[in-house]
């Protein structure tokens, strides 16, 4: 499909195919989570429909019906191979980062310290938290019927 006519006017065709671009991407999105990816699988997908000849291209009835598996297989592959990455990956693995310890006991970034009654509100939380895991361990388990020998 040209992208315009011998008297300067659009290809029909070419409407046809760019129309599904938006359907295509909202596929390839939903598989791939990333839209800069979508919109690279997308790329893709156009780029093997005018690696067709005309009349591969002319021999299509429904061109979203060829760009659909297509679009959906190159997601597939892109998928696939970003989970070889993943476990390929020999770098040095590098921890999240971790806040401070002020940070853990205030809670709040660069260790300001909480106002008094946060601190001990704090505190009982913690206490009484303590007690119920304390209580729920200490409780005596059911034991299943011994059976008469």
């Amino acid at each position: 499909m040209r992208a315009a006519l011998g008297d300067g006017r659009p290809d029909p065709g070419l409407s046809a195919i760019m129309s599904e671009r938006r359907r295509l991407i909202n596929l390839a999105y939903r598989l791939l989570g990333s839209l800069a990816e979508a919109e690279d699988a997308v790329q893709e997908t156009y780029a093997r429909w005018y690696a067709m000849s005309a009349q591969q291209q002319d021999a299509i009835e429904n061109p979203g019906a060829w760009l659909t598996p297509v679009a959906s297989r190159i997601c597939l592959d892109l998928l696939g191979s970003a989970r070889a990455r993943r476990e390929r990956y020999v770098g040095e693995w590098i921890p999240e980062p971790l806040p401070e310890p002020a940070e853990w006991i205030s809670g709040r970034p660069g260790g300001a310290s909480a106002a008094p009654a946060d601190r001990v509100t704090l505190d009982e939380s913690v206490s009484m938290a303590f007690l119920v895991v304390l209580e729920r361990r200490s409780l005596p388990r059911p034991r299943p019927p011994s059976r008469p020998g």
